[in-house]
């Protein structure tokens, strides 16, 4: 099993930046490398399709709904069809948890199973550049600038 996580400040109070995180439907924070997203069902057990960006190869991958906690502003997700994507068991969550009133830390996580164990790293590296592109959505969203990351898996 490979994992990534990553966690940064963002410089917006933790219910702005989780009206967006929260959104499961919601297609700008996926911008650069998702070109269209489609929701079918609400709440829990809900799927959303991401018709991937041309430019990282196209196609189309499945994720349902397996979290959606409003109070502790945390969404999970597993991916139920890879499409064109090179690995099996995909999950991931995220979290929102205030910094002061002003801030807050995002997290990201992913974990997924390599098809082919020598790849790895390259997988890795691929989910850290999906995450990169998620916080810097975030930040674009919210009109603010970037951060440092605080923690993050190698």
């Amino acid at each position: 099993m490979e994992t990534v996580a990553i966690a940064q400040r963002i410089e917006a109070p933790a219910d702005k930046v989780w009206a967006l995180v929260g959104d499961f439907g919601g297609d700008v924070l996926t911008r650069g490398y998702v070109a269209r997203v489609e929701v079918a069902g609400k709440g829990i057990g809900a799927r959303r399709t991401y018709h991937l960006d041309p430019s990282i190869g196209g196609g189309a991958v499945v994720e349902r709904l397996v979290e959606l906690d409003d109070v502790e502003r945390a969404i999970g997700y597993d991916m139920v069809d890879y499409g064109p994507l090179p690995w099996a068991d995909y999950g991931g969550r995220i979290t929102v948890t205030p910094a002061g009133s002003g801030a807050c830390i995002l997290v990201v996580r992913t974990r997924f199973l390599p098809l082919d164990p020598a790849r790895g790293e390259e997988l890795r590296g691929l989910s850290r550049g999906n995450i990169g592109h998620y916080f810097d959505n975030v930040r674009a969203a919210l009109d603010i600038g970037t951060t440092e990351a605080l923690v993050g898996s190698p």
